[in-house]
């Protein structure tokens, strides 16, 4: 599986997103690593819980940046992030149902990963462009 290393080719433009991307990339990292070493399913639900919490603030920061900016498209990005919560919910639920077992957690790591990257370098991107054009 392919992880998302930082480099300026994922920068929106914005200070403030593109170091809440850094740290949620950090901490996908941390997921991943947990995972694939078979760490302790404490371990792993401590940090699929931090992940949602700091995408709930990273969300909450991003939005606000682009009401500041009049951003047209803002509605359908508070759908992305809103779909992107309900799916960790459910993920989160299926682990503490079935317990962290390595199937449960290689799927939320695919997600996550998956989701990550598309949203970063296409939806979030379109945002920076926007900024660009708009100065």
């Amino acid at each position: 599986m392919e992880k998302i290393q930082w480099d300026d080719s994922l920068s929106v433009g914005v200070e403030l997103i593109d170091d809440q991307h850094k740290m949620l990339i950090m901490k996908m990292i941390d997921l991943s690593n947990a995972v694939e070493e078979h760490q302790e399913a404490a371990f792993i639900m401590r940090t699929i819980d931090f992940l949602m919490e700091y995408s709930n603030f990273h969300f909450t920061a991003e939005e606000k940046e682009m009401e500041k900016a009049n951003y047209p498209d803002l509605e359908e990005h508070r759908g992305y992030h809103k779909k992107f919560i309900e799916m960790i919910k459910t993920m989160e639920a299926d682990m503490l149902e079935e317990g962290a077992t390595r199937a449960i957690g290689e799927s939320v790591n695919t997600f996550l990963w998956n989701w990550l990257a598309n949203h970063i370098k296409e939806v979030d991107m379109k945002f920076g462009k926007y900024l660009r054009e708009t100065g």
